[in-house]
């Protein structure tokens, strides 16, 4: 909950808001309303192997994951994904297709992700912001993953991959 108005500064009470209980500012009847944050990925994928970042923030850092970031206020989902791939794995990419959206509720905090796949155009992958190391991994490599919706993504790729090659 929000303790205090960001636009005048009163302490906030609790209220029943079309049947949800949230921050509300008595001063000015500010309603805080708690919206999911927008979070893109890149699924980029070369000769059958998805390129992935060693993370080195919380949270899951250690762990493996698909680059990626929050959207900005200000920014088209595609272009943040762009945006996430040029800071942390120093390339330049295009969305190619949207796949599946998910939504995860975690720590009482809801996200919308939205996973692209994405062609790599120019870069040699490498760390970059809030990453120790890139990788490449086949299907049958994966690393241990930082979040079970880059893992959710990465099951349907590697079915895909799999069926490619059976065919």
């Amino acid at each position: 909950m929000i303790a205090y108005c960001a636009s005048c500064g009163s302490k906030t009470v609790t209220r029943l808001v079309a049947r949800q209980s949230l921050s509300v500012c008595p001063g000015c009847d500010r309603i805080f309303f708690r919206n999911p944050k927008v979070v893109v990925t890149a699924l980029i994928e070369e000769q059958g192997r998805v390129l992935l970042v060693l993370r080195d923030i919380e949270p899951g850092r250690g762990f493996w994951g698909l680059p990626g970031g929050f959207v900005d206020w200000d920014e088209h989902p595609e272009v943040a994904m762009v945006r996430e791939c040029r800071e942390e794995v120093l390339v330049t990419v295009e969305p190619i297709q949207l796949l599946e959206v998910q939504h995860v509720v975690h720590d009482e905090e809801g996200l919308v992700v939205l996973p692209y796949r994405a062609r790599l155009l120019a870069g040699e992958p490498a760390a970059g912001d809030e990453v120790q190391e890139v990788g490449w991994f086949s299907p049958d490599r994966l690393p241990p993953l930082a979040f079970a919706s880059h893992r959710k993504i990465l099951q349907h790729w590697s079915r895909e991959v799999l069926a490619r090659g059976a065919a």
